[in-house]
């Protein structure tokens, strides 16, 4: 998988398949002059897999064994039940924002851009992949809510409006902003239309295989074998 500069390769625990990749990248770098940083690079290995057997298959390829890879391109690259930890960073990161801003020398405009452009945008790649709690869209909701009404952590101010009639459109008296959770469904909804029309493309073929062979998707069901991102499609 390709994005930028960020490469993950996926294979069997084998020495040989380890050795294969060695001379692939090897190849890659005469043909094009790029050379592969392995200071930067890891390797992260099944539960299954014997200890002493993943450290002799690091030490082929020359990088460090780590336990897991946390994140990649800002999404977690191995899932659990506890979803509130998982996305927990999304709700630091808007309040971070947030406390950069000191609502006081903002516009009543001002704060709705910010809102609009930076904090309700932040969760938005997440999203569309992934089923987030309703209990982080509320906290996301009440901190933007405490920003618009001019309050901080120190300091309540009266909220005059509660936050769904600020979702409201514009030509309904409301201010238009989003609500995340609604945002979250149709963001899904979207990439599950992307998985009928494009039913050739990678990511249909591979959750076609592993998540409903033999069943067409809108008629699909979560199953036992299903990922967060299958289980927040369906």
């Amino acid at each position: 998988m390709f994005f930028v500069d960020d490469i993950l390769l996926f294979s069997s625990a084998s020495e040989q398949d380890c050795i294969t990749i060695i001379r692939v990248l090897d190849d890659y770098a005469t043909a094009s002059g790029q050379v592969i940083n392995f200071r930067k690079s890891a390797i992260c290995v099944s539960k299954t897999i014997n200890k002493n057997h993943s450290i002799r298959l690091a030490d082929i390829i020359g990088v460090c064994l780590v336990g897991c890879h946390e994140r990649y391109l800002g999404l977690p690259s191995f899932t659990s039940a506890k979803k509130n930890e998982l996305f927990s960073e999304i709700k630091d990161r808007v309040w971070n924002k947030i406390k950069g801003w000191n609502s006081k020398l903002l516009s009543i405009g001002g704060k709705e851009i910010l809102i609009k452009a930076v904090i309700q945008a932040t969760p938005t790649y997440t999203m569309s992949l992934f089923r987030i709690p309703k209990s982080l869209t509320k906290e996301i909701h009440s901190m933007c809510a405490r920003f618009w009404w001019g309050g901080t952590d120190e300091v309540r101010k009266i909220h005059w409006g509660s936050w769904d009639k600020l979702c409201v459109s514009k030509k309904q008296e409301g201010i238009g902003f989003q609500d995340l959770d609604i945002f979250n469904r149709a963001l899904l909804a979207k990439q599950g239309w992307r998985l009928i029309v494009h039913s050739n493309s990678l990511a249909a073929r591979v959750l076609k295989s592993k998540c409903h062979h033999g069943t067409f998707f809108m008629n699909a069901s979560k199953g036992n074998a299903g990922s967060l991102i299958w289980n927040s499609l369906i």
